[in-house]
């Protein structure tokens, strides 16, 4: 470890006690192939287990001074104490040469059988069946709170290996900032692979021959909106995720070592110390299901937390890169980056999001990105204090509030008011010549105002019918002032104040409204539709249910242009309470203000009349600017439908001609891919976004499409420029909707730093495929694909839904630990759309996370194995081949698969089956393992590879690295999985069931998804 300025000597006699191989095999975790060298991975390592041994160092005992308490009266033996460490070198010697890793040093002492476990964890034999076997009799004679004791410890492993690759995804990210920069760089941190910053991208496009001008109109005209849902795929209590982030932040304090004071590398050390330790002693086990508004809050904090920073240095970064191609910076008054959420919008399958909630929600919203720029403001009343030269028209506007000035009178404008609160600064107002703070003061007030009325609404003090005329109810209301001081700033030459913080807050304001975040709204296509019979039949119309497709639309469109009102009073409809929900939602949209609203989302969009629907909802109901309409086509069988429906939906005048030439359509990855298989899944949404824009183009109406996409491959998730490969040319145009969901908020905004990064990789990559979009695949490529995807898919549904006697749904239930995900209390939303039905009614999320869990990563090859393979045998290699080296688009699909497959363990599955599986369980298991082992040999041919991830031998060593750890964490949740069969008593099962929890949040940590 390299010498730091106050290292604490015993700490560095600690570190030092390390062997290099150990650092090596730390250093190497979860390092993809552009990461540095291990050492400065491992520094993170040895620097945290360093630490978090002080910080749960035992104290001499009361008792007997000199001795050390190692389990306290309140702490049973088998749970994680706070007292001794497991083993200073001086004290336990022998146990420490038997550690064969240095992950296991300076953890807390633990009963015997645990620290065996542990100790033989390093020396397992390299076959994981004989591993599983090995770790398995020792789970066996484990009680069930020593369980739970080794999997917390063995969680703990993967999370502090998460840490120091976060820390250094950072660290690395940075070093390609200082590159950029012109610096001279300490080759041992290493770079990112491919155009990582905007210099490398856009040096990149000028030696292609595109011209610098293009470049910055390009980038300028960028529409990316992030839009951040609830989908319950993270494992971890935000709790612990954020004491995570909090270390990520102090270890790249750490990294300015050779800067920092003695004190100050202390200080730091202590802080971290005491991260780790709260960590430590913080349950992991939810206790409670989240609620629908506590989902809501989370995604506030991530975005006050960490984007309401990233975005302006994100355009900052932006203007540097513009101006070094001699460009002028990106306009003021461009938002090319959005952040949108679903949370507390999203009642699709989840009653527990009502009107109620939404209204809550945005209430709270509306709060928070008030309180937050009356901060940014209070910030520019002491930046705009000069009282020199402004424009006419900022002249204009101060005389408006203050009247027209008295030569040699010196007023004080907006002194104490009562209503507008206590204001520690500037309470007795501001000095009549002080034009820029007269405007700011007076946008202070009204965000004062803002957010009282805001928490009185949501109190319930206050039922917002009364207007407020300083309640900001529009962005404009807000700009307005904002964008007439930086157009006089510029005016008068004072072009450096107006490109500082005034700039940040005006991006601030175009990136995040008045509420930080739009909310679309999402709905069952159904649950319009029994609404819209309760009318009909309401009105003697008849039962619009019964109704053919063309019936639905005619009365629809003659509906949508009638001025009669529609929809009878809430008290005098007979109709059940979904119904009124559903209207309850439609009568709540007409009372918020429009630019709060993103799209409403239809899941399960079949037809045009599903689209119209809504549309009429929102206008009978008395929403002045209706939100667009998004049909979100899940299915194999929708998307094939999608362009006919969207064609047909365009040839309706009454619709057409109310949605400005554009429409946005949401294309669901997760539920295609459990419908269908991942071959036919891709290649399907593929097709049907090139058709869906030929209709677009032919009604010219330009089209935007929404990616559904989850966090894991099996749900449409992976790698960004290896999912932007599956766009077809033309379907992104500068602009790209996506969900961010789960873990993968973590993973893309956990911190100011990783979000900037996000920003500008999703901006890069927009930039470079709008600018050179991918090739397009030739007709025989295009029949190869089709055929792919037709055998695949037929070969994954009659695995998955015509299974004989239904006995694939026995195995799934009986040999994954599906049944886990409700008790986890992930997500405010259950884990099936309706409460009965198989499989099909299995939401994609607890799909995808069994499958991971068992290590089998079925939704991700599942047909598409014997589909190659098929294809191989015909004499097709040399076909397939080809489409590799030259399409991208099937190149990435093949790259996908290979980066999963690397992680599938056939011994697992097989564990799993010999624990819970009756004899005609297993053999459905014998076969799906005997397809996993098809699907590898076709991919490793298909690639020309003699091993999966044979172009990535550090990934591949990274995952190898984790496995002994993994396969004892499977070997312990089957051990609890079979217990909890056999019905334990009421006291075992508390101890089994949290057991269960820490193992899934340990695999899924090691696996880097769960959903």
């Amino acid at each position: 470890m390299s010498e730091k300025v106050g290292y604490p000597a015993a700490r560095r006699a600690r570190a030092g006690s390390m062997t290099s191989s150990a650092g090596d095999v730390i250093g190497a975790l979860h390092k993809p192939p552009s990461m540095a060298p291990a050492e400065k991975v491992a520094a993170d390592m040895r620097l945290m287990r360093v630490l978090l041994l002080d910080a749960i160092a035992p104290k001499p005992s009361a008792n007997a001074p000199g001795e050390y308490d190692v389990l306290s009266s309140s702490e049973p033996e088998g749970h994680l104490p706070a007292g001794s460490p497991l083993g200073r070198p001086e004290q336990q010697p022998a146990l420490e040469r038997a550690m064969s890793s240095v992950m296991l040093d300076g953890l807390p002492r633990l009963p015997a059988s645990v620290t065996e476990m542990l100790t033989e964890v390093g020396s397992l034999p390299q076959d994981a069946a004989e591993s599983l076997r090995v770790m398995s009799e020792r789970a066996g004679n484990m009680d069930a709170s020593t369980l739970l004791s080794s999997a917390q410890l063995l969680g703990e492993l993967m999370s502090q290996a998460n840490l120091a690759l976060a820390q250094q995804t950072v660290r690395a990210w940075r070093a390609n900032l200082r590159a950029d920069a012109g610096c001279t760089e300490d080759t041992s941190t290493g770079a990112v692979v491919g155009n990582q910053t905007f210099r490398m991208a856009f040096d990149a496009l000028l030696a292609s021959g595109r011209a610098a001008a293009e470049i910055r109109d390009a980038i300028s005209e960028q529409e990316i909106e992030i839009v951040l849902t609830a989908h319950p795929t993270e494992a971890q209590r935000r709790t612990i995720l954020k004491k995570h982030q909090q270390i990520v932040a102090l270890l790249g304090q750490h990294d300015k070592g050779t800067v920092l004071t003695p004190g100050e590398v202390t200080e730091l050390e202590e802080a971290i110390s005491r991260e780790q330790l709260a960590a430590w002693r913080t349950s992991n086990v939810r206790r409670s299901k989240p609620t629908a508004e506590g989902e809501a809050r989370n995604g506030l904090m991530v975005i006050e937390e960490t984007c309401w920073d990233a975005v302006p240095e994100h355009y900052r970064r932006l203007d540097r890169a513009l101006r070094r191609i001699g460009q002028p910076p990106v306009p003021y008054d461009k938002a090319i980056v959005k952040v949108s959420t679903w949370m507390g919008g999203d009642r699709d399958g989840n009653p527990n999001v009502t009107a109620v909630t939404t209204g809550h929600v945005l209430c709270l919203q509306r709060a928070r990105a008030a309180e937050l720029y009356h901060k940014e403001v209070e910030k520019l009343l002491y930046e705009l204090s000069h009282t020199g030269p402004v424009s006419a028209e900022m002249r204009a506007a101060v005389e408006q509030i203050t009247g027209p000035r008295q030569p040699g009178v010196h007023r004080k404008v907006f002194p104490h008011e009562d209503g507008y609160g206590l204001a520690w600064t500037f309470q007795t107002g501001c000095q009549e010549d002080e034009p820029y703070r007269v405007l700011l003061m007076a946008l202070r007030r009204r965000l004062y105002r803002t957010r009282v009325k805001m928490e009185e609404m949501y109190l319930g003090h206050d039922s917002g019918a009364e207007e407020d005329a300083d309640v900001l109810t529009s962005q404009a209301q807000l700009l307005a002032p904002l964008e007439l001081m930086y157009r006089s700033l510029v005016t008068v030459g004072d072009r450096v104040l107006a490109n500082g913080t005034l700039l940040d807050l005006l991006r601030r304001v175009r990136t995040f409204g008045i509420c930080l975040a739009k909310m679309d709204i999402r709905q069952e296509s159904d649950r319009h539709s029994e609404a819209i019979d309760a009318i009909t039949r309401a009105l003697g119309l008849g039962r619009y249910l019964e109704w053919d497709e063309e019936a639905r639309i005619a009365w629809l469109s003659a509906e949508l242009v009638s001025p009669r009102p529609l929809i009878p009073d809430a008290g005098t409809l007979a109709a059940d309470e979904r119904v009124k929900e559903v209207l309850a939602t439609f009568a709540l949209l007409a009372t918020l203000p429009p630019e709060c609203l993103g799209a409403y989302c239809i899941s399960m969009a079949r037809s045009a009349s599903d689209v119209l629907a809504v549309r009429l909802l929102q206008v009978k109901s008395g929403v002045k600017s209706p939100m667009r309409v998004a049909p979100l086509f899940e299915t194999r069988e929708d998307l094939q439908n999608a362009p006919r429906v969207v064609a047909r939906l365009f040839s309706v005048a009454a619709y057409k001609g109310a949605i400005g030439g554009f429409h946005e359509v949401m294309l669901g990855y997760s539920d295609s891919s459990k419908d269908a298989g991942k071959f036919a899944s891709l290649w399907e949404l593929h097709v049907a976004m090139e058709k869906i824009l030929e209709a677009g183009r032919a009604a010219g109406v330009r089209i935007n499409f929404f990616h559904g996409r989850g966090g894991s491959i099996g749900r449409g998730g992976g790698p960004l420029h290896l999912a932007l490969l599956s766009q077809p040319a033309g379907s992104i145009a500068g602009a790209y909707r996506v969900t961010v969901q789960g873990e993968q908020i973590q993973a893309f905004l956990a911190s100011t730093e990783l979000a900037v990064h996000t920003f500008q990789s999703y901006a890069i990559s927009v930039l470079e495929h709008t600018i050179s979009p991918p090739k397009l695949p030739t007709d025989a490529q295009r029949e190869l694909m089709q055929q792919l995807a037709d055998a695949s898919a037929k070969a994954f549904q009659a695995q998955v839904y015509q299974s004989e006697d239904g006995i694939f749904s026995r195995y799934f239930h009986a040999a994954t630990p599906t049944s886990a995900l409700a008790s986890m209390n992930l997500g405010s939303r259950p884990a099936k759309r309706k409460a009965a039905g198989g499989i099909e009614t299995l939401r994609a999320i607890p799909w995808v996370f069994a499958w991971t869990q068992t290590r089998l990563h079925l939704p991700v090859w599942l047909g598409c194995g014997a589909a190659l393979a098929e294809r191989i045998a015909g004499g097709g290699l040399a076909e397939l081949r080809d489409a590799y080296s030259t399409w991208p688009f099937f190149r990435g699909l093949v790259d996908l698969m290979e980066l999963e497959l690397s992680k599938a363990e056939p011994a697992v599955s097989e564990y799993y089956d010999g624990r819970l599986c009756t004899p005609d369980l297993r053999a459905v298991g014998d076969g799906l393992r005997s397809a996993l082992a098809q699907a590898k040999a076709a991919v490793m041919e298909v690639a020309g590879h003699a091993l999966l991830l044979e172009n990535h031998p550090l990934a591949k060593q990274s995952f190898g690295l984790r496995q002994p750890y993994l396969l004892t964490l499977h070997a312990i949740q089957g051990e609890v999985m079979a217990r909890l069969k056999k019905e334990p008593s009421d006291a075992e099962r508390l101890a089994l069931d949290d057991a269960m929890t820490v193992t899934v949040q340990g695999v899924a940590a090691g696996m880097q998804n769960t959903g």
